[in-house]
């Protein structure tokens, strides 16, 4: 069994910086007003004093601030409405990491279905067949709640479950909930589709192609998983060329995704910078070479949801030029949340700190463009190892990343 828990206490000891938080800062539910007060001040406290991003976002920070505290002068609202305006309000930062994130006991899953904002409409990245939706196809409500309102609130909103994932970021978690429950999607023609929601929770795994090995990481957010990413590339060190799919990793540790990087090198890659604010450098992480290196071709799938650790991992390979990335922009999002604390029992509170900086001083936020771009590059969906081989004819990334490397002498 991965080890949750103790993962969970160790990142907080990291974000909080000054030890291990012995318990909430504001209070418990249910919320009372002084709670509840303490609650938005805190936030906002820490907005002003950390968030790195708002003149890069285009943020603007009143209408933030305004937002927040209008939290508090509804009194109607219950304790579950309460923290929705907050996560609203956080949304308008439109930054993954400056988010709420609940605990859960039960495991969280989601329905085979990825949705995007895009021009103000949800509408449907790609869905697995069979399931009703095809991708562009506008989503108008979830649940019977209008979809805008609750994709918006997801990206500052993400939950975890009893196995530790930290996949449900962004807009997976408007669709996230207990496993084998069940989401109803309304399209805007009126259709209406309901999805049972599936475990999102899968090991990394390897496959061959040939003399092309293939390896799939969903996540960097578990503490053993540098251990169980050694000993898969170890499997594929006779392979030429390698696929290393980052497609929707959420991210997770640094450490993990460093450490993957030092077994593509032979010599230790450049240091990035984490810079705060101010433009002040706080301090330097740099990527050791480590291990047997593993000597062929890389090629790295990335689409808007490589995010976080995996988004800093795909720049680590375009500055070092160790080999090329394919697909759709990366998610961005590589900023560190150095910064947290737990508001209220089983409510976690975290913002951004520092800007990741590339050795150019390339702000790796934004996200990037990849090597070889594909217009049609989430003209995909996963099949879970278990159900069987992967499909090349249903996945055109896959496809172009083997002909690439056949290609390369």
């Amino acid at each position: 069994m991965r080890r949750w828990l103790v993962a969970c206490a160790l990142w907080a000891c990291v974000l909080a910086q000054s030890g291990c938080q012995t318990g909430p800062a504001c209070g418990s539910f249910p919320l009372d007003a002084e709670t509840r007060r303490c609650m938005v001040s805190t936030i906002d406290a820490m907005v002003r004093d950390h968030y790195p991003f708002a003149e890069q976002k285009g943020v603007d920070m009143s209408l933030f601030f305004k937002g927040l505290w209008a939290s508090l002068d509804d009194a109607e609202l219950d304790d579950e409405s309460f923290v929705l305006s907050l996560a609203q309000s956080l949304a308008m930062l439109e930054d993954g990491h400056t988010r709420l994130e609940r605990y859960r006991l039960e495991e969280v899953g989601a329905p085979p279905v990825k949705l995007a904002l895009r021009a103000g409409q949800v509408v449907v990245r790609r869905a697995a067949p069979g399931v009703g939706l095809k991708p562009g196809e506008v989503i108008a409500a979830i649940d019977g709640r209008p979809a805008p309102p609750v994709l918006r609130s997801a990206f500052a909103s993400a939950e975890r479950g009893a196995s530790g994932e930290v996949l449900l970021l962004g807009a997976d978690a408007a669709l996230a909930g207990e496993v084998g429950t069940d989401v109803r999607l309304q399209t805007a023609s009126g259709r209406v589709v309901q999805l049972t929601r599936q475990a999102v929770l899968h090991e990394p795994f390897i496959r061959r192609f040939g003399d092309v090995g293939y390896l799939r990481i969903k996540t960097f957010g578990f503490i053993d998983d540098l251990d169980r990413l050694d000993r898969l590339i170890n499997e594929l060190m006779d392979t030429r060329g390698l696929i290393i799919d980052l497609r929707d990793n959420g991210g997770g540790y640094p450490s993990v995704s460093d450490g993957l990087f030092g077994r593509l090198v032979a010599e230790d890659g450049a240091p990035f910078a984490l810079v705060d604010r101010q433009g002040r450098v706080h301090r330097h992480m740099q990527a050791r070479s480590r291990g047997e290196t593993y000597p062929g071709e890389v090629v790295v799938l990335v689409n808007e949801g490589t995010f976080s650790a995996a988004n800093y991992f795909a720049h680590r390979m375009r500055e070092e030029h160790r080999g090329v990335l394919l697909g759709g922009r990366t998610g961005g999002g590589a900023a560190s949340p150095d910064r947290g604390l737990m508001l209220v029992d089983g409510l976690w509170f975290q913002v951004s700190t520092y800007v990741v900086e590339t050795l150019s001083g390339l702000n790796t936020e934004d996200g990037m463009a990849p090597t070889i771009p594909l217009d049609d590059a989430d003209a995909w969906y996963e099949v879970p190892p278990e159900q069987g081989a992967l499909s090349e004819e249903q996945d055109v990334m896959l496809r172009r990343a083997r002909r690439y490397l056949e290609g390369v002498q």
